[in-house]
């Protein structure tokens, strides 16, 4: 008798503490229905990095991107999460007026990913044939894994697609505005970084 009553109280427990985690993550979507849409159903990691972002594009004409984000709350990056956040934000460009001014690429790519897709859309543009793998890893002053790396990453974004009739890399840009110099691919920000600790970009 007594290990049933034991068992009845622990399941009421487990199922309150259950009940109220629900509860608290409910309450927390309905304050991000209420105070930002774009975070509705967002958990872990990724919210928080979200959560950093619209903060600190709310405090001054930063354009922090996700990578800077992600060393300030020191989580554990990698390309997953990275991408994960990053489609997160381009479908969401009504999260903040800083991703609809400035271009989802522009918060999502990393330094590296904006300079080998420099590399290969501005020989597009100009009708020049496109760099080698290597010429392009010593053009950014990064191994070749790298660039496989960044490469892999622009063509899920569905910036980058394969097109092996072009020689060289084998990629192409996806759309004409990608190798027209649209102002979130030529544009290079500048880090800046506060004797606070706080990192963040300027145009």
């Amino acid at each position: 008798m007594r290990l049933k009553i034991c068992v009845a109280a622990w399941l009421i427990a487990t199922g309150f503490i259950a009940t109220e985690r629900v509860s608290a993550q409910r309450g927390a979507d309905a304050a991000a229905v209420a105070g930002t849409p774009g975070l509705l159903g967002v958990r872990g990691d990724e919210r928080r990095v979200l959560e950093y972002l619209i903060h600190d594009w709310d405090s001054d004409a930063a354009i922090t991107s996700v990578d800077i984000a992600m060393d300030a709350l020191k989580v554990r990056s990698s390309d997953e999460l990275r991408f994960r956040i990053g489609s997160h934000i381009k479908a969401h460009p009504e999260l903040h007026a800083t991703i609809r001014k400035w271009g989802w690429e522009t918060i999502v790519l990393t330094p590296i990913e904006k300079l080998v897709a420099r590399g290969i859309v501005n020989p597009e543009r100009d009708k020049h044939a496109p760099p080698a793998k290597a010429d392009l890893a010593k053009m950014v002053g990064i191994p070749e894994r790298d660039v496989n790396r960044a490469v892999e990453m622009l063509a899920r974004y569905d910036i980058l697609k394969i097109d092996q009739s072009v020689g060289g890399i084998g990629y192409v840009a996806t759309k004409p505005r990608y190798s027209n110099w649209p102002q979130w691919l030529d544009l290079q920000f500048h880090r800046v970084s506060l004797a606070s600790g706080r990192t963040f970009c300027v145009d």
